[in-house]
């Protein structure tokens, strides 16, 4: 089979009168509404990472952290999550939610004992 001889198409750039302005806005919006990303104001995002439907949303990030889990623990969080029909994070925050609750004061009375040692200038490292 011989191959194609490209060599008669004219690659030059050719000047259309197409204001460029134009042609760049018209990509940086998109026709599509498919796969694209736009910009969320302050209140969606929060809204977003508390609903934890960040995934794919631009400057909408949920607070992340990487947790080892005993073979027993995770068991229990993969059974149960799929049990209640949520997901394991979902399941995880359910169970942070309703031990915060739970034990309010506890969780004041950390976060005070917590500002008094940094505001010793770490006194309690020494």
């Amino acid at each position: 089979m011989a191959k194609k001889d490209f060599g008669s198409i004219n690659t030059e750039r050719q000047e259309t009168g197409v204001n460029t302005g134009e042609v760049y806005a018209a990509i940086e919006t998109g026709k599509h509404a498919y796969r694209q990303q736009g910009t969320a104001s302050l209140e969606e995002q929060q809204e977003r990472a508390a609903k934890l439907k960040t995934q794919g949303r631009k400057g909408c990030k949920a607070v992340r952290i990487n947790t080892a889990f005993t073979p027993e623990n995770h068991e229990y969080v993969k059974v149960m999550s799929k049990i209640s029909g949520k997901t394991m994070t979902e399941f995880i925050n359910v169970c942070i939610q309703a031990h915060r609750e739970e034990h309010p004061e506890v969780y004041q009375q950390a976060k005070a004992l917590i500002a008094a040692m940094e505001g010793k200038g770490g006194a309690a490292d020494e």
